[in-house]
């Protein structure tokens, strides 16, 4: 049956809230690594049909074709967060369970859990989720979020919030955004101090470079491979490349944000700026302070904010990495860990920067809610206010 039911998961950049809504998208769509599955039993696992979605009471689908240890079964399929959730729903005592074959959890928990069974003893095969995923659960969130967005107009959470004063919508929105910095700055101070600033700076860079996908691999070859080894002569993309060769997530892939693209970047940018996190806290602490200014356009003319992300983006990156995905390192990585190291309180600028990587139905929402105009122009902040509603649906 589908669920509201929520988990707080930690993200990237600090804990979101997780449907379970979502983890049965993952198994509809079957957005994951499907090759040479194996359940928990060591049973080899081939999945034919998913089943069919169940939005009534009983397994969240229905006549599943799975073939274990190449016998095909036809069977539902209950999907949960953890295995505990099987008994916390009474599934056992519930015969609507007692064609389960296969149970999908996202995680293993830290306490082994009862074995899980039907009313009638049948045990189902156990498949964990999260260690096939192609992608951070905040990113497979975020789509589920988005999705929603090209719906905003039939949707009553946003119907109920557009019919809200302007004054109470802002406070609402800048509210969400101030919890998402909080988020991300919570998550910057500990990487801080457990890596130092020049580590830190090199991981976040990497990160961002590999986008939802790939930041994964790009993490494990900037902890193996510190900012003094890439400065070597002889450090090239293709070799870096390579060493990660089956684990970058390629398919629909724009040639733009191709891992090898982003690499041979950076090397670029580390060959021309071999210390470029000294430099960037340099930059940053430099940056003027501005108080009493609470609109974006007001700000950005205050500290002429255009041209010093002009000069940022040279004097940091030499202009190999500009435009959105430069604002996508400012916002979800510079500016959070310049604040952890006292460098400068970033969230002003955290919230009028401007936007990263950010689909065009945000936008919609956000002009229909009268929160962006000439003198409220989008923003890094009210864009992740928006966000943050539309993941919370709007609680």
């Amino acid at each position: 049956m589908q669920s509201d039911h929520v988990e707080e998961i930690q993200g990237l950049y600090g804990p979101f809230t997780l449907t379970e809504r979502v983890v049965q998208k993952i198994w509809l769509r079957q957005d994951y690594a499907g090759a040479g599955l194996k359940t928990v039993s060591g049973k080899t696992l081939g999945v034919k049909d998913p089943g069919r979605w169940n939005l009534q009471e009983g397994p969240d689908f229905k006549e599943a074709r799975v073939i274990l240890d190449g016998v095909e079964i036809v069977g539902d399929v209950e999907v949960h967060f953890n295995i505990s959730d099987w008994h916390r729903h009474e599934h056992e005592r519930d015969a609507n369970f007692d064609r389960v074959v296969l149970h999908v959890v996202l995680h293993p928990e830290r306490r082994n859990p009862n074995p899980v069974q039907t009313s009638k003893g049948h045990v189902p095969e156990l498949l964990y989720l999260m260690p096939l995923l192609n992608r951070d659960l905040e990113s497979y969130a975020m789509d589920d979020a988005l999705l929603e967005l090209e719906q905003q107009d039939d949707l009553e959470w946003v119907t109920h919030f557009i019919k809200k004063p302007l004054n109470v919508r802002l406070r609402i929105l800048r509210s969400r955004a101030k919890a998402r910095w909080q988020c991300k700055l919570t998550y910057a101070i500990p990487r801080l101090q457990a890596e130092g600033w020049e580590a830190a700076c090199h991981g976040y860079a990497m990160e961002v470079l590999g986008y939802a996908r790939n930041r994964a691999p790009m993490l494990r070859l900037a902890a193996k491979y510190t900012l003094a080894a890439m400065r070597a002569d002889e450090m090239n993309a293709e070799d870096l490349f390579a060493e990660e060769a089956a684990q970058w997530k390629l398919n629909g892939l724009r040639p733009a944000n191709h891992p090898r693209r982003r690499l041979a970047q950076y090397l670029q940018v580390v060959q021309q700026q071999p210390h470029w996190p000294d430099r960037l806290a340099d930059d940053l602490r430099a940056l003027p302070l501005v108080e009493g200014r609470s609109s974006t356009a007001g700000f950005r003319m205050a500290v002429s904010l255009a041209k010093r992300r002009t000069a940022l983006s040279e004097s940091i990156f030499s202009g190999a990495i500009a435009g959105q995905r430069f604002n996508t390192m400012v916002v979800d990585a510079f500016l959070p860990l310049a604040t952890a190291a006292g460098l400068l309180d970033g969230f002003s600028y955290w919230m009028h920067w401007y936007t990263g990587d950010s689909p065009n139905v945000l936008r919609h929402f956000l002009k229909h809610a009268g929160a962006t105009n000439r003198q409220n122009p989008h923003s890094n902040g009210w864009n992740q206010g928006a966000l943050a509603l539309f993941l919370e649906r709007g609680v």
